[in-house]
């Protein structure tokens, strides 16, 4: 069976600044199987001045002269071998246009460099690999969208698993709020849940603080928050001496006690003559009292909690030392709906604040976070309905990660509910299927670079198939991402509905009993 390679299939009839319209000849329309190489998504050369000139197949239409034409987005030119991305030397009409070879290919789709990890193959090709450049994809951020089913959160682990492949001493941390990803590392990671993990109240910054204890729209609010912040300056100076710091503000991250803080509240209280300014120290009060006997708060009230756990949580949280597991998994299924944000906020803060802190030390390391269904944290303008310290807390290290080594990776399902000012950020995107118009062209208007025939295909690509463009791609390309075991893939598999009601119940009253038991004690 021949392979085309090489082969004249027609000419150039008009050229526009990204892409060509090339009129099919006869003899390409007549020849069995050529088909195969021009049709959407297949990769087409031009020879021009010395160079050659790539595109891809965005459309195929017949004329009225019962001719086929097809209109070729540019990918960029290869010079003496290499290849970039970008066209310097322009086609005229009449230039010829040929079919490739797997030397173009691997030119253009799969250049070698110690710096790329393979993650799957390049459509429609089954043998030539398709790598992304980690360098590249982490110090610009990356993103990968899809509708829910697509395979997102296996793609996300075939990618953390390959950097550790190729990077053992890596530090990473999965922000994880269905508990997906344990199963994926249970021999290269760390599963962390509100049971292992003593998250400290006093690591709060005071905008936290406010977003937890008052909230957002309440009456009096602004008094509140002035009462708070002198109140909790106060306890923070009370504890100051024990660790050193010399310019305290509301935001260092000093241990104090909470009793310390409702001393400080009782004592301006017992100052004011008027009733009605009573009630501002009363709410706060309330608050106070309400996290710290609260058993679903225990993993940040507990009055264990009062030690400067700092340098054991960081340790944890960011795998210092790897021994053998760079990646740790925070289980956020367990946190409290209404407290949720506030702990991603300070986990999330916490990974820049440190790697900020620390770039003056020879041995500070970068860390990659990952934070899946990121619209629920940094939500555009348009979904706000909270102070979002989490939204703040993201944006923060999508816009100044890369200075002190932190890169972010979001990871959704509804890129239209995203920030746009985080996504705008992500220098790599992943793209799966995306069945919602509005999903859709909030993704092409994002791309940071890409040719329509890539971004038209997203409604029909199948499982196991993204778009991949930015910084970590050698150019936009489709690609067949490789097979991940099960073992290493996230829990993420939906429920077999048919499957499981053709059978019945064994044991009905262990599945009812036990359901309770564990919904009782808050344990999935």
């Amino acid at each position: 069976m021949p392979d085309f390679a090489n082969h004249v299939i027609g000419t150039v009839r008009t050229v526009g600044s990204a892409s060509v319209t090339v009129r099919l000849s006869e003899d390409a329309l007549a020849t069995p199987g050529l088909a195969s190489r021009y049709r959407i998504g297949g990769t087409l050369k031009l020879p021009v001045e010395g160079s050659l000139i790539f595109g891809t197949v965005r459309s195929v239409a017949a004329t009225s002269e019962k001719g086929v034409d097809l209109t070729v987005d540019f990918l960029g030119e290869r010079t003496e071998g290499t290849f970039s991305r970008g066209v310097r030397h322009f086609p005229m009409p009449g230039t010829e246009v040929l079919t490739t070879d797997d030397d173009d290919l691997a030119a253009v789709y799969a250049p070698t460099s110690d710096r790329t990890v393979r993650i799957g193959t390049v459509f429609p090709s089954d043998t030539l690999a398709a790598g992304i450049d980690a360098e590249a994809m982490l110090s610009r951020h990356f993103a990968i969208l899809g509708s829910t089913g697509t395979g997102k959160s296996t793609t996300t682990a075939l990618i953390i698993h390959r950097l550790v492949e190729a990077n053992p001493n890596a530090h990473i941390v999965i922000l994880d709020p269905h508990n997906e990803y344990e199963r994926a590392f249970q021999t290269n990671g760390v599963h962390v849940t509100t049971e292992n993990l003593s998250i400290p109240y006093w690591l709060m910054n005071f905008e936290e603080h406010v977003e937890l204890l008052i909230g957002r729209n309440t009456e009096g609010r602004e008094a509140e928050i002035d009462i708070l912040k002198r109140c909790l300056l106060d306890a923070r100076k009370k504890s100051s001496a024990t660790v050193g710091a010399s310019r305290l503000t509301v935001d260092t991250p000093i241990p104090y006690k909470l009793t310390d803080l409702l001393a400080r509240l009782d004592e301006e209280l017992g100052r004011l003559d008027k009733a009605e300014n009573v009630r501002p120290f009363l709410r706060l009060k309330l608050k106070i009292e309400e996290l710290r006997t609260d058993q679903r708060y225990a993993f940040m009230f507990s009055g264990l909690l009062m030690q400067d756990n700092l340098a054991s949580l960081v340790a944890k949280l960011m795998r210092f030392p790897v021994d053998g597991r760079p990646v740790s998994t925070l289980d956020l299924s367990g946190v409290p709906s209404d407290i949720v944000d506030v702990v991603v906020s300070l986990l999330s803060r916490l990974v820049f604040d440190f790697s900020m802190w620390s770039r003056s030390q020879r041995q500070a390391r970068p860390v990659l976070l990952v934070c899946e269904e990121a619209h629920r944290y940094v939500p555009n303008a348009e979904t706000e309905t909270r102070i979002q310290s989490a939204r703040k807390s993201l944006e923060r290290i999508a816009k100044e990660g890369r200075k002190y080594g932190v890169s972010l990776g979001l990871v959704s399902q509804r890129p239209s509910d995203l920030s746009e000012a985080v996504l705008s950020q992500c220098g790599t995107i992943l793209s799966m299927r995306m069945n919602n118009d509005r999903d859709r062209a909030f993704v092409t208007a994002s791309m940071p670079e890409g040719s329509e025939s890539f971004l038209a295909s997203l409604p029909t690509l199948q499982n196991r198939e993204c778009i991949i463009a930015g910084e970590g791609a050698p150019c936009p390309m489709r690609v067949r991402l490789d097979f991940l075991e099960e073992a290493l893939r996230p829990a993420s598999d939906d429920p077999r509905f048919t499957e499981s009601w053709r059978q019945d119940i064994d044991c009905l009253d262990e599945l009812v009993n036990d359901t309770i038991r564990n919904w009782r004690r808050g344990v999935r």
